[in-house]
């Protein structure tokens, strides 16, 4: 029985090494399938995909997967799809990091072969501080969008030295619209009137249409600037370059009037900006509305008379009247959401005249932020939001 077990041998160990050898490579190659499967990102994408801070790795050594809105992908979207990173997870103690601008990940603290998992998701809100120019949004996708905007509160004036009165709270505005991927939309958030400041002669206005005040040129009173108005459009431009292109105007908020020693200020519309005077004072002590005020736009300068300045009126769709010679505040500009596109709109303003029509469709409130709260009115420079809702039509 040996002699014929060694005998076979001899006679088919060369068949059982090739089959040992085919099932061997076999074996190899799909270990070799799996392993760059799963790597596909560092072998494809790599130049493009991330960087990493560890030298001694070949970048195959990195494994990176991707996850859009919770699934996994094979691909990461891209930049101007309108995704973000919502988190990075590495193992091995490895950290991995994204930078937005190369739309790349960073990985640090990484000593063995490591495994990153990053974790796209739709970005659905949009914000806008103030900065002093316009902003531009790129609409990321086809959709509906509610638009929001808070005027900015006018300056606060000064007496004996110190702050005697607030300026007017900004009004705030909402509605929804459909919007195309790729089209632009143009916002220019409204900045704070200036503070009344002593021996100066001009106190600005906020950003987007408040008027300027003055110091009293006499002691120690200055009433403050008119706050701007914040407002998102089709087309480029300050509020008060649109004048002839209202078709483009999409949302507005009326920034407040200027304070004053004399009274409280005027706040921002609302259908109806707040008036600076509850009785029967001049005109440009009276808020702006739908379709008069100061100037498109714009609010007027406070009077300059010494020894009784007045604020300067806030920004608006109309711009509110700047305080007269008896040193009163300035006015509030009025809002704006009577664009027939627009729909699920109101506006939100302080302690002001309510309307329930649909084009000017105003609710008082007593709520009053320095933080971008809905349904409230603004404290300090305006603000700006767009958030995406969806894709029903």
């Amino acid at each position: 029985m040996n002699f014929k077990r060694k005998l076979w041998w001899v006679q088919h160990k060369d068949k059982i090494f090739r089959i040992y050898a085919i099932t061997l490579t076999l074996v190899l190659v799909i270990l070799g399938i799996i392993y760059f499967s799963y790597s596909k990102f560092s072998s494809s994408n790599e130049m493009t995909m991330y960087e990493t801070t560890v030298e001694p790795f070949i970048k195959n050594d990195y494994f990176i997967a991707s996850y859009i809105d919770g699934e996994w992908s094979d691909n990461i979207p891209g930049k101007n799809d309108g995704y973000e990173v919502d988190k990075i997870v590495c193992d091995n103690d490895a950290v991995g990091t994204w930078d937005s601008e190369t739309w790349s990940i960073n990985i640090s603290n990484a000593t063995k072969k490591i495994k990153c998992s990053i974790y796209f998701k739709l970005t659905t809100v949009f914000d806008f501080d103030y900065t002093g120019t316009e902003q531009v949004f790129t609409v990321p996708m086809n959709g509906t969008y509610k638009l929001e905007t808070w005027g900015a509160q006018g300056g606060n004036s000064i007496a004996s030295g110190s702050v005697s009165e607030t300026g007017g709270m900004g009004g705030y505005s909402f509605g929804h619209i459909r919007l195309s991927k790729d089209a632009f939309i143009y916002i220019n958030v409204g900045g704070k009137g200036e503070d009344g400041k002593l021996q100066q002669k001009d106190i600005s206005g906020g950003y987007n249409g408040g008027g300027i005040s003055h110091w009293d040129n006499y002691d120690d009173e200055a009433s403050g600037g008119g706050g701007g108005a914040t407002h998102i459009a089709t087309e480029a431009g300050l509020l008060l370059s649109l004048e002839n292109h209202r078709n483009a105007i999409l949302v507005v908020s009326g920034g407040g009037g200027g304070g004053s020693w004399v009274n409280v200020a005027g706040h921002g519309g609302g259908y109806i900006g707040g008036s600076s005077y509850n009785g029967d004072a001049a005109k440009y002590n009276y808020g702006a509305n739908q379709e008069t005020g100061f100037k498109f736009g714009m609010g007027s300068d406070g009077v300059n008379d010494i020894g009784s300045p007045g604020g300067g009126g806030g920004g608006g769709y109309y711009g509110g009247y700047g305080g007269n010679s008896d040193g009163f505040p300035g006015s509030g500009g009025s809002g704006y959401i009577g664009n027939s596109l627009l729909n699920n709109k109101a506006m939100y303003c302080y302690n002001c005249e309510e309307s329930n029509e649909e084009s000017t469709k105003t609710i008082s409130t007593t709520c009053a932020e320095e933080t971008p709260t809905s349904n409230c009115a603004k404290k300090g420079n305006g603000y700006a939001r767009i958030t995406y809702i969806g894709n029903d039509k």
